[in-house]
């Protein structure tokens, strides 16, 4: 069963959004979602191929889909200039999501960075950077975290440094970075319009999400062991929740996190949830925002 569609608003027709990793997972319902009630969605995706199967998805479900797919690979600070320069009209959001969830410690971006934190962080900060002249006046960032976040520790002054310990903890590190970038940029836009927010997936997984042409293939077997599970995780449709609710809704508020409301924040409606200390510290936001300059030379507008 698809999970139920946010409760508002529900019309999101002349709106545009921007979703990152749109082609599989997390992104593709988040797109989905957007695009059923009303949006004209950018997929932001690597693989052409991949993209053009997510479009075809979307439209099984709502065949007059206004979408557009933009080639963007986060791994490359060049592809990532591109697209942005591609983009070419106003968002109305952008929902950093696409991501590597694990790599060994010598797999590296195209321009020589850590791979988790050069496309998850990275990658997002360049982007969001680049796009900012083209965002609309009430325009929202949503980064998407995770409940890893809580076990990472952040020193800006070792972001791109090599790291040990397991792949789970770098990417923990490496979401959380995002995080704190997007905490970092509702301070700096307090007293605008604009909105940054984040927001999690909890705990969704293959078995538990409604079948999709082209996309994850779970057998039917698999679907029946795993349905006792749903007490206590969820479908990634029910993970897109939080993220488009947090992209949307008229209740959240800049400088907010939302993740699902139930036990652990595994499954569940939307609802504010906690960050950690680290993540909205002004001065590791600040610190992190200041690196990330460095490392990429990609600077905000003044």
């Amino acid at each position: 069963m698809d999970a139920d569609p946010p409760t508002s608003p529900l019309d999101l027709r002349g709106r545009t959004a921007l979703v990152t990793g749109a082609n599989a997972g997390i992104g593709y319902w988040c797109a989905e979602q957007l695009a059923v009630r009303g949006a004209r969605v950018v997929l932001g995706c690597r693989s052409p191929a991949r993209a053009e199967t997510a479009v075809s998805a979307i439209r099984s479900q709502a065949p007059d889909a206004d979408l557009r797919v933009l080639a963007l690979d986060l791994g490359s600070l060049d592809s990532v200039a591109e697209a942005a320069a591609a983009v070419g009209e106003g968002l109305d959001a952008v929902i950093c999501n696409a991501g590597v969830k694990a790599a060994d410690r010598s797999a590296r971006t195209s321009d020589g960075h850590d791979l988790m934190v050069g496309t998850n962080f990275l990658g997002h900060f360049a982007l969001v950077a680049r796009l900012e002249p083209v965002l609309a006046p009430d325009a929202r960032v949503v980064a998407v975290g995770s409940i890893a976040h809580r076990f990472a520790h952040l020193d800006p002054a070792t972001l791109d440094a090599p790291w040990t310990g397991s792949s789970l903890r770098q990417y923990g590190r490496s979401k959380a970075s995002l995080m704190a970038f997007a905490f970092e940029l509702a301070r700096r836009w307090s007293g605008s319009s604009r909105a940054a927010v984040c927001a999690h997936p909890g705990y969704a997984v293959d078995p538990l999400t409604p079948p999709r042409p082209g996309l994850a293939e779970v057998s039917g077997f698999v679907r029946a062991l795993s349905a006792p599970s749903r007490a206590l995780v969820q479908g990634k449709d029910g993970g897109a929740l939080p993220i488009v609710h947090a992209a949307t809704s008229a209740d959240v508020i800049s400088g907010e996190y939302w993740g699902p409301g139930g036990l652990l924040e595994f499954r569940g409606a939307p609802a504010r949830v906690a960050a950690s200390d680290e993540v909205r510290s002004a001065a590791v936001g600040s610190g992190l925002w200041a690196a990330a300059e460095s490392i990429t030379g990609v600077r905000f507008p003044t």
